[in-house]
């Protein structure tokens, strides 16, 4: 409290001018109603015109107070970009801490006479939502929106007894013009920051207090782009954390963080709790022999005694025994569980924090705990490490999960802290496919295939089969092949981690046919069928997550009367870096044809600089892997 007040004291109140003359609130240039797409990125639906942002610490009454004023403005150029119209402003609202107010709000059009027309959004159109027991929601829209509209907005967020700074976005899913941000921080207040670009930005300290001031135009939409990890990794941004409070420093270390986590409640204290003594899986350790089997049964139990809610982060919500006691907990109530049943059977174990894919990518000269949105357990047995989370059903403990794969984890422990490198390249993305079917005059084509999938293949198909045999059935085999006809689906050995997961369907159709010709396509359910990389551009690495391998075996019989009059070419194809290679085998006997293709990718990453090259490569193996064999039916006898 006297660290509060005497900030409070030493606080200079001043409202931050702009540097660069932007239109004012409530006047809108005529010439941004007429124009019909972004000059900059042509195939937008909508492009902010202007996004700004300005924060302030202000004393009010008793309080201290971080204000953020925010301002929108959009030019609505397609269907999809109305959207923008319906405006959701989520706040914390729990014990009155937090509040949005002056929500103000324009329309412009142009009428039939062709003049500047605006609607003012109306104060009985703004209303407040409960989300939850914590939160709240302003919601309104924008009124008189069409194609072709400008809308514009105005709120203010505030904050009470709050040091930290929003971090703040230049780059949106659609195009924008201009974006600013400024941040007027008390003397007393010291803050980290890390600015995420490859466009030009402007910053600059600016006035007594010291305003920081970030202008960044012209910014592309980024899209979600096919094989992207996480968008927030390539968005144009500039990310805060407090650093000190009149000079006492707060997490400004790796040291200092892991220090922090150790000491709370929800995290540290969880650690040392002992939940082993009693449980009943405390005498089934004893007939286990080596510690990797220990790790495998203490899985198994918390698993199956403890099912994840379905919430992640990296404290805990209930605490491990209650999460014991309830049966169901978040991540971090499940993983330190298992952490702490780990330790207690005498085995070395940590807790990691981790960044998933969806989450981004960790940066390890930032020591910035929003990083990090779980907690995974480190793990060492029989002399080999292992990355486990409890909450995923799916991965055997002898492969680091997917959502984590080429990403770095950070050990949190006093004496062994340090980040680690999660990559597992042993394992890939495996399938193997064997196709027996025979195809009759008719054109008419009737078999059975049996697909082994390994590994990571395994994992994702196994998240299908989870949801029931149809919804495999669906996902694999009747939604990327829409013009064949699927039998029930067999599986086998879902629950040993050490053989593929087995599917076998039986299927029939009719082959594509002209005139006397039909056709059938080698890639059928190779999980090949389509190429995603068609973009002419592309702004961020292909992340596949893993390095991958595939093998397809058809063996297609015939009647005497169809003869193969097409047969795609023997082939082998490589990439300059060798990292994909190709090949097709193609075999016709009496009334039958063999052929086998072979696919792998070495690399689980390719830069968004590479692309050109890749994208060409790739075009190419997609024009080999569509070939089709051509039957043609033999002329009938005259009598």
């Amino acid at each position: 409290m006297k660290t509060l007040h005497l900030l409070i004291a030493l606080i200079v109140c001043t409202s931050s001018l702009l540097a660069q003359k932007i239109p004012s609130f409530g006047k809108i240039d005529k010439a941004d109603l007429e124009y019909k797409e972004c000059s900059y990125d042509k195939d937008a639906a909508a492009e902010y015109l202007i996004n700004y942002g300005e924060v302030n610490y202000f004393f009010s009454s008793t309080d201290f107070v971080n204000e953020t004023k925010f301002r929108v403005r959009i030019k609505i150029l397609k269907e999809k970009g109305l959207e923008l119209a319906n405006v959701r402003l989520p706040y914390y609202s729990r014990g009155n801490r937090q509040k949005i107010t002056n929500i103000d709000g324009y329309t412009y059009n142009i009428n039939e006479k062709g003049e500047v027309e605006e609607t003012k959004l109306e104060k009985k159109a703004v209303m407040s939502q409960k989300l939850d027991k914590d939160y709240d929601m302003m919601v309104f829209s924008l009124p008189n929106v069409k194609v072709g509209s400008v809308i514009e907005y105005r709120y203010e967020h505030a904050k009470r007894n709050y040091f930290e700074i929003e971090d703040w976005d230049f780059q949106t899913s659609y195009p924008v013009r201009y974006s600013e941000y400024n941040a007027t921080i008390p003397a007393l207040i010291e803050f980290a920051y890390n600015v995420k670009h490859t466009l030009p930005v402007k910053e600059t300290t600016e006035g007594i207090n010291n305003m920081k001031r970030f202008v960044m135009t012209n910014i592309p939409a980024l899209d979600k782009e096919p094989y992207m990890s996480c968008s927030r990794d390539y968005l144009q941004r500039v990310d805060f954390q407090l650093r000190a409070i009149n000079q006492q420093p707060i997490r400004q270390t790796w040291d200092a963080l892991i220090n922090e986590l150790m000491e709370d409640n929800d995290f540290g204290v969880q650690i040392k709790k002992n939940v082993l003594n009693h449980l009943p899986i405390e005498d089934e350790l004893k007939k286990y022999k080596t510690e990797y089997e220990k790790v495998v049964a203490l899985l198994e139990y918390v698993r199956k005694n403890v099912p994840w809610n379905g919430e992640s982060f990296f404290v805990c919500d209930k605490g491990v025994k209650r999460a014991l006691e309830d049966h169901t907990g978040n991540s971090a109530d499940v993983n330190l569980l298992f952490l702490n049943l780990l330790k207690d059977a005498g085995l070395n174990a940590y807790p990691m924090l981790v960044s998933t894919r969806d989450h981004g990518k960790i940066n390890p000269f930032y020591p910035f705990i929003y990083q990090f949105n779980n907690v995974f357990v480190y793990v060492e047995a029989d002399g080999q490490p292992y990355v486990i989370d409890a909450t995923n059903n799916y991965n055997p403990p002898f492969m680091i999960p997917y959502n984590v794969q080429f990403s770095d984890g950070y050990i949190v422990d006093v004496d062994n802290k340090r980040f680690v490198q999660l990559m597992d390249t042993k394992h890939r993305y495996r399938l193997l496919t064997t196709v027996s079917a025979e195809i009759n005059d008719k054109g008419e084509i009737n078999g059975d295939a049996t697909v082994y999938s390994y590994e990571y293949a395994k994992i994702r198909r196994l998240r299908s089969l989870s949801k029931g045999k149809d919804n495999l059935l669906k996902d694999y085999f009747s939604e990327p092949h829409p013009e064949f006809q699927f039998d029930s689906i067999n599986t086998e050995n879902e629950k040993d981690d050490s053989l593929p997961l087995t599917s076998t369907v039986k299927f029939k159709s009719q082959l594509n046919s002209s005139g006397e010709f039909f056709f059938y396509s080698p890639n059928f359910l190779t999980e090949l069928e389509k190429n995603e990389f068609l973009s002419d551009q592309r702004f961020s690495d292909i992340e596949f997550g893993f390095t991958q391998q595939y093998n397809f075996v058809t063996t297609l019989r015939f009647p005497d009367n169809l003869v193969p009059e097409e047969l795609p070419k023997n082939i082998k194809m490589i990439m300059p870096d060798t990292s994909i290679v190709m090949q097709r085998f193609m075999q016709k006997n009496e009334n039958s044809i063999s052929f086998r293709i072979t696919l792998e990718i070495k690399r689980p990453t390719y830069y968004a600089e590479e692309y050109p090259y890749f994208k060409e490569f790739y075009k190419m193996l997609f024009d080999k892997l569509s070939e089709q064999i051509v039957f043609k039916k033999k002329a009938t006898p005259k009598p």
